[in-house]
């Protein structure tokens, strides 16, 4: 069971690169490797892609930074569903089979664990001890969580992230570094303040902070405005990457 769901997590990774490349190859922007962000908990704390030649404007860089996480985070919800259909039809010595995940990683987003507990049962996350108590999944369900979190962890405004691109987009160079600093101290913040339980955000912080210090290209035109939209379709990714981070309550 450990090559599905290897296959499945890279899958959705690999969803979210195609978008960064469908826009590249529309835009004519030159992209490098992306790089893999290691993670404690999921394995895999998503991909960061360089951006080699500067996007032709602020709207060419935000559907660049957009589209990927979008579309990983659609493949990832589909691959949950499914994963979680398939557990729930499994035979009791079928399901003996599957990997076990601790209880307090899937309580660690509320939209994750919501829709494991509205397919599951109400109340299978609400364990006595949810950092020790495990729960079987079938793989395409653990790589659908796994690509939840590590496409909104992409969305946030850091770095040269997906979402520090989109906040450049919107806030211009020095507007996007104040809120970068907000997102980081708030991430910090949630690490050591019991709202990040298994500190998925923590690490995330420190490796931001660590490796991404380098600054974006910039784009050849940072005058014009993002167009309505846009802005729409910012605010409604924003909404899913609270409910994604959000630990369930």
């Amino acid at each position: 069971l450990s090559l599905p769901l290897a296959l499945s997590v890279f899958g959705t990774q690999i969803l979210h690169e195609a978008g960064h490349l469908i826009i590249a190859i529309k835009d004519g922007i030159e992209i490098g490797l992306p790089t893999f962000v290691p993670g404690f908990q999921l394995g895999l704390t998503g991909t960061i892609t360089p951006i080699k030649s500067s996007p032709k404007n602020i709207k060419s860089l935000f559907d660049f930074a957009i589209v990927g996480p979008m579309m990983g985070l659609i493949a990832s919800v589909i691959l949950l569903y499914v994963g979680l259909e398939m557990t729930v039809f499994m035979d009791a010595s079928a399901q003996e089979q599957l990997p076990s995940v601790p209880v307090e990683l899937l309580r660690s987003s509320a939209l994750g664990g919501g829709i494991i507990e509205y397919l599951l049962g109400d109340g299978v996350l609400n364990t006595p001890d949810p950092s020790t108590d495990l729960i079987r999944l079938h793989p395409y369900a653990l790589a659908g969580f796994a690509g939840l979190m590590t496409n909104a962890l992409s969305l946030l405004p850091i770095g040269n992230t997906d979402g520090g691109r989109i906040s450049v987009a919107f806030f211009g160079r020095s507007g996007s570094r104040v809120i970068q600093g907000a997102a980081v101290l708030g991430l910090v913040v949630a690490g050591f303040f019991g709202a990040d339980p298994v500190n998925i955000l923590l690490f995330y912080a420190v490796y931001s902070q660590t490796w991404q210090k380098e600054a974006e290209v910039p784009c050849r035109n940072e005058v014009d405005e993002l167009d309505v939209a846009r802005g729409f379709v910012a605010i409604g990714m924003s909404l899913v990457v609270i409910l994604t981070l959000a630990p369930l309550s």
